[in-house]
């Protein structure tokens, strides 16, 4: 199959592009269950996650985005051709949330950036709840990842990538919530969980869900730590 091709190709030129810009790693990727379908929940801090995304996951996986992308003339039928689907973002996009719960339900892994946009400033920012009502729909597991350093990479609103230092890709503990099965507020309750896990990993307290007063978030939520460097 062509996709296997892609994907190994794909991989290879991204550690080559985010190298050159300082390098790229990957954390956590035994958290990954090995089999079965997998909600992937990054936070959204730069153009270049999803290729960070992409290069770290150990498994192969579909990703949702954003409509304006496929109509531009180059790049929708290539994001296409890595597994990319649109999504009308504030809106209850039925189309987008069938195909969701088709593939998680066919046993593949699927990424979705809940907070819907990038953030501007690095800090997390509400998270939008549709990707909870997938989680609970398919009762898959969700991975919440954490990215950090593509902000310093691609910063928001640049078209070109700059050294800014290595990236790093962290997979947290999976999350289930079959405890909310048939509960009421479930959806805003697995949002709130979702949110928490990726301010975890990020060291960052949490944002509420979309909607909701948001808490006072350090504006450098999406960058590495020196100390960790």
């Amino acid at each position: 199959m062509l996709y296997p091709l892609l994907r190994f190709l794909g991989r290879w030129l991204a550690r080559a592009a985010f190298g050159v810009c300082g390098g790229i790693r990957a954390e956590g990727r035994e958290h990954v269950p090995a089999t079965g379908g997998v909600l992937f929940t990054p936070n959204h801090i730069s153009d270049s996650d999803p290729l960070a995304v992409f290069w770290a996951c150990p498994r192969p996986a579909w990703f949702m985005a954003k409509e304006e992308l496929f109509s531009i003339p180059a790049l929708g039928p290539f994001i296409r051709l890595f597994r990319a689907f649109p999504v009308k973002r504030d809106s209850a996009d039925r189309t987008a949330l069938r195909r969701a719960e088709e593939i998680l339900g066919a046993g593949e892994c699927l990424v979705v950036f809940p907070e819907g946009r990038i953030s501007e400033t690095g800090a997390i920012q509400p998270i939008q709840p549709g990707v909870a009502l997938i989680a609970l729909r398919t009762g898959v597991p969700v991975v919440p990842v954490a990215v950090r350093g593509t902000n310093r990479v691609l910063p928001y609103g640049r078209l070109l990538p700059r050294r800014g230092g290595r990236v790093t890709v962290t997979f947290g503990t999976p999350l289930s919530f079959a405890d909310l099965k048939g509960k009421r507020g479930a959806t805003a309750t697995a949002a709130e969980r979702i949110a928490a896990a990726i301010a975890a990993l990020l060291g960052v307290e949490p944002p509420p869900i979309a909607g909701q007063a948001s808490p006072a978030s350090p504006p450098t939520a999406g960058e590495e730590p020196e100390a960790k460097g």
